[in-house]
C-alpha cells in the first residue's frame, strides 16, 4: 500500500496561540523580557530602529490535534497548512447539536473513535488556519479524513473564507472543452 501522505491526516502538533497585545519580546540573554503594549508601538520602535523588525516573541502554545490540509511532496518548505480543532464538550449543548446536525458551517464534525484517532468528539474549526512546522508534529497521523470529507472541508473552507474560485473553474472548464472539441 502506498503512503497516503499528509493531506487529510489528523496529527498531534505543537501549535502556538495567536500573539496578542501586550506583546512579550525576548531581547536576548541577560536582557529582561520586553513588554510592548501594541502593534503600533512595536512598529514605531522598529521604524525608530530601537528594535529590529524581526524579534523572538514569547507566545503560549499547546499540543493539540490538527487536520493537515496539504502534502509537501517536494519537501521545499518545512511548514504545512492545517486547521485546529475544538472539543465539542467545551461548547454548549445547543452548539454541539448544531455541529452534529451540520448546521454550523464553520465547524466540521468528527466523531470520537478509531477512524479519526480521537478519544473525544471534536470539530475542525474552519476559522483556525495554522502553519505547522514539520518538526512540531508529534509522530505519525492518529487518524484521517477520507477524500469525500476532505473535499467537503475544502469546499466549505473556500466558501467560508470567501475565496473566489470562479477564474480557476472557468479556466479548467475552457481547457476541458477545448480538449473535447479538438479534432482527432
Amino acid at each position: 500500500m502506498s503512503d497516503p501522505g499528509l493531506r487529510g491526516a489528523i496529527v498531534w502538533a505543537i501549535v502556538p496561540y495567536v500573539p496578542e497585545a501586550p506583546f512579550r519580546v525576548w531581547l536576548g540573554d541577560a536582557q529582561p523580557v520586553a513588554t510592548i503594549s501594541s502593534a503600533a508601538d512595536y512598529a514605531r520602535q522598529a521604524l525608530e530602529q530601537r528594535l529590529d523588525a524581526e524579534q523572538t516573541f514569547l507566545v503560549e502554545g499547546k499540543l493539540r490535534p490538527v487536520l493537515l490540509l496539504q502534502d509537501r511532496p517536494l519537501g521545499l518548505l518545512p511548514e504545512i497548512a492545517g486547521l485546529r480543532m475544538v472539543r465539542l464538550e467545551a461548547l454548549s449543548d445547543e452548539q454541539q447539536r448544531s455541529i452534529r446536525e451540520h448546521q454550523e458551517p464553520s465547524l466540521f464534525h468528527l466523531a470520537a473513535g478509531r477512524k479519526y484517532g480521537l478519544g473525544k468528539e471534536m470539530a475542525v474549526d474552519l476559522n483556525a488556519l495554522v502553519r505547522v512546522h514539520q518538526t512540531a508534529i508529534a509522530g505519525r497521523p492518529v487518524g484521517r479524513l477520507d477524500d469525500y470529507e476532505m473535499r467537503s472541508v475544502g469546499e466549505r473552507l473556500a466558501e467560508h473564507l470567501d475565496i473566489d474560485l470562479e477564474p480557476l473553474v472557468t479556466a479548467l472548464v475552457e481547457e476541458r472543452l477545448e480538449e473535447l472539441t479538438r479534432p482527432g
